[in-house]
């Protein structure tokens, strides 16, 4: 959809939206932040990724069948996909690797639904909390040691279980990670990725698609494309570090200057300065 029209850049804008109001409704069903953001689905109203009448059509979908509400912005694409390639006839593997890319997209949405809906076991993590809480207890006590020179064996050395300790950060650890969608300072930040997403997608569809290049200008390496290419300048600081230039070949010459920066330098050249170690 490279063409230049107000048709196509509707068409364009309506499918980046469309595609972040479906990201948008999945992530409000699993996340607490998003949900507390949008609590409603007419809050996307006022956001601006739903008009509506699109919500009065998404509403009525739901009613009917459930769970379809995310899936119905993706279908709108596909009506949009089909009228362009019925009106501008754009290439068939064009048109191909769009919906490839739109199958790919909802199949990302859908696993992770599928994250949120599978949980862990809850007499997994009812069991995994008491025996670590427990060992924690008893390692304690029992890993204190006892003096028997020091007032017959009466007085406890006080120290402090490190491993134990350790431990006991790590399941804690893991009940963080069994709920990411949360509102912990560890959780993703999906509202940032939403916001993120909605504002590359339309400066995608809406700028830089409309940009057009002016004409090419000389720049210093097409001057000096015939001479040997100079290299990238350097601040005072990067010069200051230590280069460790990869090398090009298993076998190198010992003793030799290493010349592989040098852009004239040439395979046959080079490989008059290696020799094979025995």
């Amino acid at each position: 959809m490279t063409a230049k029209d107000e048709k196509t850049q509707k068409r364009r804008h309506a499918i980046a939206r469309y595609l972040n109001l479906s990201m948008a409704l999945v992530l409000r069903d699993v996340s607490s932040k998003v949900r507390l953001r949008f609590p409603h689905v007419s809050s996307f109203i006022a956001a601006g990724l739903l008009t509506e009448k699109e919500y009065e059509r998404i509403e009525k979908l739901d009613e009917e069948c459930l769970n379809v509400r995310w899936l119905t912005p993706l279908h709108w694409i596909q009506q949009i996909l089909r009228k362009e390639e019925e009106e501008n006839k754009p290439t068939t593997s064009l048109f191909n690797h769009c919906i490839t890319e739109l199958k790919i997209f909802r199949q990302q949405l859908r696993r992770i639904y599928a994250y949120d809906w599978i949980n862990v076991p809850l007499v997994y993590t009812q069991v995994a909390a008491i025996a670590t809480y427990s060992f924690f207890l008893f390692t304690l006590f029992g890993r204190q040691t006892l003096l028997p020179d020091i007032k017959a064996g009466k007085e406890v050395d006080v120290i402090i279980p490190i491993f134990t300790i350790v431990q006991f950060l790590w399941f804690k650890v893991g009940q963080d990670l069994m709920r990411p969608w949360g509102q912990d300072d560890d959780d993703f930040e999906l509202n940032y990725i939403l916001d993120r997403n909605i504002v590359m997608s339309f400066a995608i569809v809406d700028r830089l698609q409309t940009e057009e290049i002016d004409e090419m200008d000389e720049d210093m390496f097409w001057k000096d494309r015939e001479n040997q290419l100079p290299r990238l300048p350097h601040t005072t600081q990067s010069r200051m570090l230590h280069e460790h230039a990869p090398k090009l070949h298993s076998y190198v010459a010992i003793g030799e200057k290493d010349e592989e920066n040098s852009c004239r330098a040439t395979c046959i050249n080079s490989s008059k300065r290696k020799r094979l170690v025995e």
